[in-house]
């Protein structure tokens, strides 16, 4: 198998409430992100919080700016990228991607998409309670838009897939000559809403060999919210798949109240046991930029 690349997800959404460790000041992130890719962390990927109330800023440009340059001048190597919200027009929506890439000494040379829509609302199955409710959406359009961005500056991207149909957009997309091969597919599954196909290998093979199709040059990685992150962490590792792990994803990792680094040592430590080596940062983006191996 290629070696395994490893995604950190610093912090998401989580409070310190749910996970002391989960880094939300600036100098926090710095710290973390950096020991993160120590500990084999090629791609990193955080979002930009107010201090005060854990708020996301959006865009947020600035603080991306002074936490990717504190970053690189220790490690200018591994991939760091933002999120995005949503703004009234694609140009405002990327706008802090377009700036962080031209930024001499920011770089952004990574980006995610979420292609199509979602009720991307909390589930609590023991409560029968749905609470925190949003639609994220992002159009035809807006994807355009994020490619052009994307090939104009060098930037390489990865689709974060939820729904059978976000699959068959990226096929789409594909066939029409907007995107190139290979593609890298995050496969996001999650226990904790009711979106999607329910997390298991199953459902990891219904959005991914099963619909696309054979001659299709891509990869995968496992993007997993819940109990089972640790399951199909493993079933990634041991089947050629990739990745993302971190405490904004999942402040729990195998029941246990884990730091970004603990959780990516747990990960390595599962691909060390196979025999399989991590990549680094030069190494994924040459296998991001070829096709994987038959």
């Amino acid at each position: 198998m290629e070696p395994l690349i490893i995604e950190c997800s610093l912090n998401e959404q989580v409070t310190k409430e749910q996970n002391a460790s989960v880094p939300i000041a600036p100098d926090e992130i710095v710290a973390d992100a950096l020991a993160a890719a120590d500990a084999g962390a090629a791609i990193v990927h955080f979002h930009a919080r107010d201090e005060s109330t854990g708020d996301l800023l959006h865009p947020g440009t600035e603080f991306y700016r002074q936490v990717m340059r504190e970053i690189r001048v220790q490690n200018p190597d591994v991939l760091l990228y933002p999120t995005y919200g949503a703004s009234p027009t694609p140009e405002e929506r990327f706008s802090h991607l377009v700036a962080l890439a031209e930024d001499p000494d920011v770089r952004c040379d990574f980006a995610t998409i979420d292609p199509g829509a979602v009720n991307y609302a909390d589930f609590d199955a023991k409560r029968g309670e749905i609470g925190w409710d949003f639609v994220l959406s992002v159009s035809h359009g807006e994807c355009r838009y994020f490619f052009d961005v994307c090939t104009s500056r060098g930037i390489q991207w990865s689709f974060t897939v939820r729904e059978l149909g976000h699959v068959r957009h990226v096929l789409a997309y594909r066939s029409m000559g907007l995107v190139p091969d290979p593609l890298l597919f995050k496969v996001t599954m999650s226990e904790n809403h009711a979106w999607g196909v329910a997390p298991s290998a199953d459902g990891l093979s219904m959005l991914t060999d099963r619909i696309i199709p054979s001659d299709v040059p891509y990869r995968w990685m496992t993007y997993v919210e819940g109990e089972c992150h640790v399951e199909l962490s493993r079933h990634a590792v041991e089947n050629g798949g990739h990745v993302r792990t971190g405490v904004g994803d999942n402040p729990r990792f195998d029941g246990a109240l884990l730091t970004n680094v603990e959780q990516i040592t747990r990960v390595v430590e599962m691909a060390n046991k196979i025999g399989r080596s991590v990549a680094g940062p030069a190494q994924t983006r040459e296998l991001l930029a070829r096709p994987p191996a038959a």
